[in-house]
């Protein structure tokens, strides 16, 4: 991991010189904190009705910007959504808070990503792709933040919908206004 945050200082250097003064782009990949944890991984178990299961909190620790403005944080991502029975539809939510607790807060929605309809046995691609909420943005000045996705389901039929919301990839980029060099 510390090869990643790296190789991440020395793209974000050039980046800031390239971007003029005053201004960094962080390029944070969520995904590799998560990947191989088993939290990359939602499963869900949805009956007749509607229903929502989430990942643990995880913590991403970041250069931290101070005193900085935090200009805008925007998301990248993809997800298989892999259904093994059951037909409706399954959508995703992204917390983001200043610790673990925090997240479970209903204030730490970030981003929503429309559902998408399953049925059957079945992999179903989706794009995560949008702008966090302003809330969320001025986190991004800090050394760390917590993060947590929530699948919501909706069962339109008689029978058990499951299976599994796998995050493939997730990169947020974080645009800061403010000499932090």
């Amino acid at each position: 991991m510390r090869a990643k945050w790296v190789s991440m200082l020395v793209v974000t250097a050039a980046a800031g010189a390239a971007c003029g003064v005053g201004r960094a782009i962080f390029v944070v990949d969520v995904e590799s904190f998560i990947k191989g944890s088993g939290q990359d991984t939602i499963p869900y178990f949805v009956p007749p009705g509607s229903v929502s299961a989430s990942n643990l909190p995880q913590r991403i620790r970041l250069p931290g910007a101070a005193a900085s403005i935090v200009d805008s944080v925007t998301v990248v991502g993809t997800l298989d959504v892999r259904n093994q029975s059951g037909t409706g539809s399954i959508g995703l939510a992204l917390y983001v808070a200043a610790d673990s607790a925090g997240s479970y807060s209903g204030s730490a929605l970030a981003l929503n990503v429309p559902a998408k309809a399953v049925s059957g046995t079945g992999t179903v691609q989706d794009t995560i792709r949008g702008r966090l909420a302003p809330g969320a943005d001025s986190l991004f000045r800090h050394d760390e933040v917590w993060f947590r996705l929530q699948a919501t389901g909706t069962n339109s039929g008689a029978t058990l919908m499951q299976g599994r919301a796998v995050l493939t990839s997730l990169q947020l980029t974080v645009v800061i206004d403010d000499k932090i060099f």
